[in-house]
């Protein structure tokens, strides 16, 4: 009795580990498409103000966008 106890509660604890490991891939790669661009200086359909929107002041060399 004990042991199938103890099988249930790993069994619950692995599922909300998979649980927990699915979210937070979900999250990193639902932010990833703007940093990888930025990386690769891939971003299509938009000039400086729109580099600068997406990827931050640090691609515009510190600047401010428009400025």
């Amino acid at each position: 009795m004990r042991q199938h106890m103890l099988n249930g509660w790993l069994a619950a604890a692995l599922l909300a580990l998979a649980c927990l490991l699915g979210a937070t891939a979900y999250a990193e790669v639902k932010q990833a498409p703007p940093r990888i661009a930025c990386l690769h200086g891939n971003i299509g359909g938009g000039g400086p103000a729109t580099t600068c929107a997406i990827c931050g002041p640090t691609h515009c060399g510190g600047k401010a966008p428009g400025a």
